[in-house]
C-alpha cells in the first residue's frame, strides 16, 4: 500500500539533466522514501514513462513529456489503482506539465491558465474548461526544479529539505511577515486578521527592497502585492508610484528554512525559466531554494477587491489557516479549494479562474505545525495516524463532490444578451469609470453541478453572468508588466440583475 505517490517522468528527467543527473534525483527520492517511512508514511516512486510500471496500473506510459493528456491520464490511472493520500509531482512543468486550461476571463489577455488543478480531480481529461475539474478530491503538490535548468541541484536540495523536515510547535509559526501594496492596505488587514488575529502589516511604500530582506525571519509569510509575468519582483503601489516591494534576491538574503508562504500576487507561482529574466529565479523558486517548505500562489493574473476580501484574498488565507491549524500543506490546499468552491459563487468567471490558477509548490505531506497538544500522550499514542488520514480522505472526497454538485458554473457564451440587461450592466460599469465598450463585455449561460442544475430546472429559472473587463492606460511610473485591469461581474436570473462583484488585478 502506497500512502504517498512520488510521480516522476524519468525519461524527461534524463533529457533535462542527463542520465547522471537523473540518477542523482532518484537517489534523493529514495532517501525521501526512507525518511517518510520513519515518519509513518509508505512512499513510492512511480515512473510515468516506464511501460512496465504503467502496465501494472492498466495505463499507457507517457511517451511525450509535453503531452498534458498523457500526463493527466497516467496520474489518474495511478490514483485509481492506489488511492494514495498524497500525490507529489516531481519537478517543474518542463518535466511533468501543468494542464493548460481555458482562461475564464479571456478579455484580461491571459492566453490560458497553466494549472495543477486537474491532477487533483477525478474528472478525466476531456476538456480544457476549468469547471470540469472543480470537484476537487485529491491532495496534490509539486516539488519543482528550476525550469530549463541543466543541473538538478535545486530539485535535489528541495527533496532533501522535505526529507529532513520536522514539524514544529504552532507558536513557531505564529510570528508572521505580511506586506501589502498601500492601495490594498485595508483588504490585507482583513485577510491577516482572519489568519493571525492581528491587523499588523507592512505596506509598500515605505517597506520595500532591499531593506525588506531583514524582515523575512518569521516562518509565516503573506503577500498582497502586484506581480508581473516572468518577473522576479513583487511591487507595491501608492497612487501612481509602484516601488519594488521584494525581489528574489531579497528572499535569498533573508528567508529562513521551513517558511510557508501565501502570495496573492499575479504570477506569484509562475515557474519561468530564469534565463528569461536575466538569470534571476522566480520568487517561488527563490523561497524554496532558501529552505521554505511550501509556497501557495498563482500562475497567472489574479484578482481581488480594492477593499474587503474575495477571490485571491480568500483562497490564500484558507490555505494558510489550515496549515497553521496542523493540517499538511497538501490537505490545506485541498480544503482551501473545497471551501472556496462551496462558499463562493463559482458561476463568477473570476472565481473559477482563481480556483484554477492557485497551485501548491512543495511536498504536500509536510505538516508545518505539530498536532494539537491538548490531547493526552496516551490518546495520541493510541491513534492510528494512517487510518485517521484515510478516514479524512473519504470525508474530503465526499465534500469535494458535494461542493461541485451544489455549485453553478459559467457555460456557453451568449452571443446577444437581452438588450435591457446588457444596457443596465454597461451603465453600472460606466458609473465605475469603466469604458464598457462592446468589445469589453461578455455574457455566459450558467450551468450547474448535479444538485444546482436540478434546482434551477425544478424552479424553471435561467441564470446568466455578464463580465465587463476594462484595461486602463497606465499612468505615472507603473512598470510595463503591470497592466491596469478591472473586472465587473454581474449576475442575473431570468434577465433580472441580482448581484454585482468588482475586482482589480493583483
Amino acid at each position: 500500500m502506497i500512502d504517498k505517490a512520488l510521480i516522476v517522468n524519468l525519461d524527461a528527467t534524463r533529457t533535462k539533466y542527463d542520465p547522471k543527473g537523473a540518477a542523482s534525483v532518484v537517489d534523493a527520492l529514495r532517501a525521501l522514501v526512507a525518511a517518510d517511512k520513519a515518519r509513518g508514511l509508505n512512499a513510492g516512486l512511480i515512473d510515468l514513462s516506464d511501460a512496465a510500471t504503467m502496465k501494472r496500473y492498466k495505463a499507457k506510459a507517457v511517451t511525450n513529456p509535453k503531452s498534458e493528456r498523457q500526463a493527466k491520464d497516467a496520474v489518474d490511472a495511478v490514483y485509481a489503482a492506489l488511492k494514495p493520500d498524497y500525490l507529489v509531482i516531481i519537478d517543474g512543468p518542463d518535466v511533468i506539465p501543468h494542464v493548460t486550461l481555458d482562461n475564464p476571463v479571456p478579455k484580461d489577455k491571459d492566453k490560458s491558465v497553466p494549472s495543477d488543478l486537474p491532477y487533483a480531480s477525478d474528472a478525466p481529461f476531456t476538456s480544457s474548461d476549468a469547471a470540469k475539474y472543480a470537484a476537487v478530491t485529491r491532495v496534490v503538490g509539486r516539488i519543482p526544479g528550476i525550469t530549463g535548468a541543466a543541473a538538478p541541484d535545486h530539485l535535489i536540495k528541495l527533496i532533501r529539505s522535505s526529507a529532513a523536515f520536522k514539524s514544529r510547535p504552532q507558536k513557531d509559526y505564529s510570528p508572521y511577515f505580511a506586506i501589502s501594496a498601500q492601495v490594498w492596505e485595508k483588504s490585507t488587514e482583513e485577510s491577516v486578521n482572519n489568519i493571525f488575529r492581528s491587523k499588523a502589516i507592512k505596506v509598500c511604500p515605505s517597506t520595500g527592497t532591499p531593506g525588506v530582506a531583514r524582515r523575512l525571519a518569521p516562518l509565516s509569510h503573506f503577500f498582497n502585492c502586484h506581480g508581473g509575468e516572468v518577473d522576479p519582483q513583487f511591487y507595491g503601489q501608492k497612487g501612481q508610484q509602484y516601488p519594488v516591494a521584494m525581489t528574489s534576491g531579497d528572499v535569498a538574503k533573508g528567508a529562513k528554512r521551513n517558511t510557508i508562504i501565501a502570495a496573492e500576487c499575479c504570477f506569484g507561482a509562475q515557474l519561468f525559466d530564469p534565463s528569461w529574466a536575466q538569470g534571476k529565479l522566480p520568487i517561488s523558486n527563490a523561497y524554496l531554494e532558501a529552505g521554505a517548505i511550501g509556497f501557495f500562489g498563482s500562475t497567472t493574473t489574479a484578482y481581488g477587491p480594492e477593499e474587503g476580501n474575495s477571490a485571491a484574498d480568500l483562497i490564500t488565507q484558507y490555505w494558510l489557516i489550515n496549515a497553521l491549524a496542523g493540517a499538511s500543506l497538501g490537505r490545506s490546499c485541498l480544503q482551501a479549494r473545497q471551501k472556496f468552491v462551496a462558499g463562493q459563487k463559482m458561476e463568477d468567471p473570476v472565481n473559477l479562474k482563481t480556483l484554477a490558477q492557485f497551485v501548491l509548490l512543495g511536498d504536500p505531506s509536510l505538516e508545518p505545525c505539530l498536532k494539537d497538544g491538548s490531547r493526552s500522550k496516551a490518546i495520541l499514542a493510541a491513534i492510528d495516524d494512517s487510518a485517521a488520514r484515510k478516514t479524512r480522505r473519504i470525508a474530503l472526497t465526499a465534500a469535494g463532490k458535494a461542493a461541485y454538485d451544489s455549485s453553478g458554473f459559467p457555460g456557453k457564451k451568449i452571443a446577444r444578451p437581452p438588450k435591457a440587461l446588457h444596457n443596465l450592466v454597461r451603465k453600472l460599469a460606466r458609473k465605475r469609470g469603466m469604458r464598457a465598450g462592446s468589445g469589453d463585455i461578455e455574457a455566459f449561460h450558467i450551468v450547474g453541478g448535479e444538485d444546482y442544475g436540478r434546482e434551477m430546472k425544478s424552479r424553471d429559472v435561467q441564470q446568466s453572468v455578464i463580465v465587463v473587463t476594462n484595461h486602463r492606460r497606465p499612468t505615472g511610473k507603473r512598470p510595463e508588466g503591470l497592466p491596469v485591469i478591472e473586472v465587473m461581474v454581474a449576475h442575473s436570473q431570468d434577465n433580472r440583475l441580482i448581484s454585482v462583484a468588482d475586482y482589480v488585478r493583483r
